[in-house]
């Protein structure tokens, strides 16, 4: 997993170097809203957009830094003071949560096993107790490291019907009352994106790849629509630390851009389109065409905008920047 605790600089250097948090901006050409309101009367954004110049260089993390961008991406998702408030604004105390990570790419990237450590941590922190925490997909060691319940794959019994189609889902469903999704952000040769919505639909039923037809849709939106799946994810939570912006999903150097960046919101679909323009994003600075250019690849979004599932037109959302 690369030079996991090499850190490019320590925690002095950094903090005489990193620039001042900011909340409440908005990503350029996106309009920002009021979202839920809390008793507290603090305005909640549709997305978190957290950044940092100083959190990666290749594989090589530097951890103090993560856990700062960590810590200001679940207060300013949740509103709360501290991330020990948000992490309980986002979860209950007696909740098993279920760590949703994603195995595909893990090893090209070379950052999940130190995302999956800064987040246990957070969670530890804030008072959930390891027996508490499942580590789908575990990065690494990190279930062991942090004496997590370990994870039996599995599968139900029983197939579950979703519309368009039918396969049997994860039996961790059954164990855990709470997820965190954890995704990767990658350009993907069949959705165009792969991030929040992909990796429950394919990553929670035994038989993905008979789900990829016309781009993936509207197997995405059927799934993820299924209350097994929807009634238990609490927060979508992206490792955009690298990102594959060309040639994806898996990853390779020249398709691999260091963002630095970590996306958080309660909306699959609002956080899948975001993702979608920052890849497009970056693969203008460098004379790329769109990926749904020429053929329209992201149709699963659109299709789960229609289900209710939420918002795809990022015009409409309200993003939070934070940099650190």
């Amino acid at each position: 997993m690369g030079c996991r605790r090499t850190q490019s600089m320590d925690r002095r250097e950094f903090l005489a170097a990193a620039a001042a948090v900011t909340v409440g901006g908005t990503l350029s050409g996106v309009a920002a809203h009021a979202g839920d309101v809390p008793a507290h009367g603090v305005s909640i954004p549709d997305a978190v957009h957290g950044r940092s110049d100083f959190v990666v260089r290749g594989r090589r993390v530097h951890q103090s830094v993560l856990a700062e961008m960590l810590e200001q991406v679940i207060r300013g998702v949740t509103g709360a003071g501290t991330f020990s408030d948000g992490w309980r604004h986002i979860l209950r105390a007696d909740d098993v949560v279920g760590l949703k990570f994603n195995s595909s790419g893990a090893e090209g990237l070379g950052v999940s096993e130190d995302f999956g450590d800064a987040v246990i941590t957070s969670l530890l922190a804030a008072g959930f107790e390891p027996r508490q925490i499942v580590a789908i997909e575990a990065p690494g060691e990190v279930s062991a490291r942090h004496g997590l319940v370990s994870e039996q794959p599995g599968w139900q019994r029983v197939e579950t019907e979703f519309g368009s189609g039918r396969d049997q889902l994860s039996d961790v469903l059954d164990r855990v009352t709470a997820i965190v999704n954890i995704p990767f952000l990658k350009d993907h040769n069949i959705t165009g994106v792969t991030c929040a919505c992909k990796n429950l639909s394919h990553g929670l039923v035994k038989h993905p790849a008979r789900f990829h037809g016309n781009h993936c849709s509207p197997y995405i939106a059927d799934i993820i629509a299924l209350p097994q799946i929807r009634s238990k994810v609490r927060l979508h939570l992206v490792n955009a630390l690298r990102v594959v912006f060309d040639g994806g999903p898996e990853p390779h150097d020249e398709g691999t851009w260091d963002a630095g960046v970590i996306l958080a919101g309660r909306d699959p679909v609002a956080i899948d389109a975001l993702g979608l323009e920052i890849i497009n994003s970056q693969r203008a600075i460098l004379g790329l065409a769109k990926v749904d250019s020429p053929v329209r690849k992201s149709v699963y979004l659109e299709a789960a905008a229609e289900r209710g599932l939420g918002v795809a037109d990022t015009r409409r959302l309200g993003i939070a920047k934070i940099r650190v």
